[in-house]
C-alpha cells in the first residue's frame, strides 16, 4: 500500500513517467510517506543513505554514472540546505539531479514548530527551476500540482542538464497507507522541433477534428501556407492574431463558442488542438475547451515553455511558429490530408458572424467597417478588447492590444508611441472611460502625432463590470466600478485635441491632426 495523500501519487507516477527511477533516501518523519511509497512501488530502485549531505553526492555519483536523472529526497528543515554542496556541483557539472524535499504546510513556516524554514527557493541561481506543490484539495489543485511536477522535470533535461527542485508541503495524519496503485496521470512531453523524425511522430498523432488555435501577434505566419492547412484543421484566429483572412480563419469566437456550449454541440470538440502564437482573450473559447477536454493539446513555443491553457497540455512543441506553420503545412501537403471538421466551423461562423450587438459593440463595428486600408487599431484592455472580438476586420488592417499582462495602464501611451513611430499610417485607438483617464498623461505631450484618433466609450464607469455579479448597492458600486460624471472635453481642449461628439463615424475618421471622437453611453 502506499500514501493516500495525492501530492505523492503524482509525484511518484510523473517520476516513473519521465523515467526517472533512482532515488536516494533519507530518513525523516516528515518525508517518511515520500520513502515508504517509493519502497513499495514497483520501478524505483531505492538507496538510502542517512547522511544529506553525503546522499547529494551519491545521487550525483548514481547520475555521472547512469548518464540519466536521479532523485534524492530529503525530510524538512535543515536536512534540506545540507544538499546545497552537492547541488551546486551539479549545476555546474550540468547534472540532472532532482532534489525532492517534503515539508510542512505554510501555515506553519515561521511559528516555531519544529523543523521548519521557507524552503522553496532555498537554493537560489543553482537549480534551473524550483516549485513547491500546492497541496491538493480541489481539482485545479491536482491540475497546478500535475503541472509543476511536469514542468521541473522537464527543465531538469532542457537544452543543458542541470539540478531541479521539488518542495512538497504534507499535512498531517502522514501515516495513511491505504492506497493500492499509482494513478494514470497527465505526462507532458517536450518535442525538438529541430529533430525531423521527432515531428513527424508528432504529426502522425493529428486526426480529423484537428483544432488550430492563432493567439496575439500572430503577424510573422504566411497567409499563403494557411490555404493548405485549412483542407484539414480548422483554424480560429483572434482579432489580435492580425490573421483577417475570411473563409480560412475562423474569428468571433466568443459568440461561436458560447453557441456551441449552450447547445452542447459535440461535433465541435476536437481531439487535437494545437496553440500558435500569444495570448488568448476569448473567453468563451477557454470555457470550451477546458470543459470538453481534448485528447492532445500541442502549445508551439520556441523557447519550449510549459503553457497549459486549456488544463489537458500534452506536448511543449519547441519551435518557431513560422517553422511549424511550414513542417505542418508540407506533412499536409505530402499525406494528401482533408478533413470536413474545418467547414463545419466556417459554417458556424457565417450563422452567428456577429451575433447580437450592442449599441456601443455597433459603433465600434461602424469604426471598424470603415477604416482606411493599412491603417492601425489599438485596442485599450477590457470592455474595448472584447467589443472588437465580435467584428471582422479587413485584412490590411494591423490591430495591437496590450495582452501580456492585460493591465488598464498604458494603453493610450502605447497607441501615442505607436503613431509617432509610423507617421505614414492612420492609428485608431478605441478605449472605454476608466483606462483613458487612467492614461490621460499620454496626451500631455508636444509632438502629439497627428495621425492619432481615440474613440472615448464613456460609460461612466467600468462597463466591464456589468459582466460579474458585483453587489447592487451604491456605495459597492461606486468603489468597484469607479462610478463618475467625467467627459474629455476639457481635456482635449488643454492638450489641443480636436473634440467630437455627437457626429458620424465617418467624420471622425476623416477629421485632420489628432481627434478624439467621446461616445457618452
Amino acid at each position: 500500500m502506499i500514501a493516500d495523500n495525492r501530492q505523492i501519487q503524482q509525484l511518484l507516477a510523473l517520476l516513473l513517467g519521465h523515467g526517472i527511477t533512482d532515488v536516494v533516501v533519507c530518513p525523516g518523519s516528515r518525508n517518511a510517506p515520500l520513502v515508504h511509497s517509493l519502497g513499495q512501488v514497483k520501478g524505483f530502485a531505492c538507496h538510502p543513505v542517512t547522511d544529506e549531505r553525503s546522499a547529494g553526492f551519491v545521487a550525483l555519483g548514481v547520475a555521472q554514472a547512469t548518464h540519466r536523472p536521479v532523485a534524492v529526497c530529503v525530510t524538512s528543515g535543515s536536512a534540506l540546505v545540507n544538499l546545497h554542496p552537492a547541488v551546486t556541483e551539479a549545476y555546474y557539472q550540468q547534472i540532472p539531479l532532482i532534489v525532492i524535499s517534503a515539508d510542512r504546510p505554510k501555515a506553519w513556516i515561521g511559528q516555531m514548530d519544529g523543523q521548519t524554514m521557507p524552503q522553496e527557493g532555498v537554493f537560489g541561481k543553482m537549480v534551473r527551476m524550483s516549485v513547491s506543490l500546492p497541496e491538493i484539495h480541489t481539482d485545479t489543485d491536482e491540475w497546478h500540482c500535475n503541472r509543476l511536477i511536469n514542468e521541473a522535470l522537464l527543465e531538469c533535461r532542457h537544452h543543458v542538464d542541470g539540478p531541479v527542485h521539488i518542495n512538497v508541503p504534507v499535512s498531517e495524519p502522514l501515516y495513511e497507507f491505504h492506497t493500492e496503485a499509482l494513478p494514470k496521470v497527465r505526462r507532458i512531453k517536450r518535442v525538438d522541433g529541430r529533430r525531423r523524425e521527432a515531428m513527424e511522430q508528432l504529426f502522425e498523432k493529428m486526426n480529423e477534428k484537428c483544432l488550430i488555435i492563432i493567439g496575439q501577434n500572430a503577424h510573422s505566419i504566411d497567409e499563403n501556407t494557411l490555404p493548405t492547412i485549412h483542407e484539414y484543421a480548422a483554424i480560429l484566429g483572434e482579432s489580435l492574431s492580425n490573421l483577417h483572412l475570411p473563409n480560412i480563419v475562423v474569428g468571433n469566437l466568443d459568440t461561436i463558442c458560447k453557441h456551441i456550449i449552450d447547445k452542447h454541440d459535440e461535433r465541435f470538440t476536437p481531439e487535437v488542438v494545437i496553440t500558435l502564437g500569444g495570448h488568448v482573450v476569448s473567453k468563451q473559447l477557454k470555457l470550451f475547451l477546458r470543459s470538453v477536454k481534448p485528447q492532445q493539446h500541442w502549445h508551439v513555443d520556441a523557447e519550449g515553455k510549459v503553457v497549459d491553457l486549456f488544463q489537458c497540455l500534452t506536448h511543449v512543441v519547441e519551435m518557431k511558429t513560422t517553422d511549424f506553420i511550414e513542417e505542418l503545412t508540407n506533412y499536409i501537403r505530402r499525406e494528401g490530408l482533408y478533413s470536413v471538421y474545418p467547414e463545419m466551423w466556417e459554417n458556424e461562423m457565417r450563422m452567428k458572424r456577429n451575433g447580437t450587438l450592442s449599441e456601443v459593440e455597433e459603433v465600434v463595428g461602424e469604426l471598424i467597417a470603415n477604416l482606411p486600408e493599412d491603417s492601425v487599431v489599438h485596442l485599450a484592455n477590457s470592455s474595448a478588447v472584447r467589443y472588437a472580438q465580435k467584428i471582422p476586420f479587413h485584412r490590411t488592417i494591423r490591430v495591437c492590444c496590450n495582452r501580456g499582462i492585460n493591465g488598464i495602464e498604458g494603453s493610450m501611451s502605447t497607441a501615442v508611441g505607436y503613431a509617432m513611430a509610423c507617421p505614414q499610417k492612420e492609428n485608431y485607438l478605441i478605449i472605454g472611460d476608466l483606462s483613458f483617464f487612467y492614461d490621460q498623461n499620454a496626451l500631455w505631450n508636444t509632438h502629439l502625432p497627428a495621425n492619432l484618433h481615440i474613440l472615448l466609450l464613456n460609460s461612466g464607469g467600468g462597463r466591464i463590470f456589468d459582466t460579474l455579479p458585483v453587489p447592487n448597492d451604491k456605495e459597492t458600486r461606486e468603489m468597484v466600478c469607479a462610478l463618475h460624471h467625467t467627459s474629455a472635453r476639457h481635456a482635449c481642449e488643454q492638450y489641443g485635441i480636436t473634440y467630437l461628439t455627437d457626429v458620424c463615424i465617418e467624420t471622425f475618421i476623416h477629421t485632420q491632426g489628432p481627434t478624439l471622437l467621446e461616445i457618452q453611453q
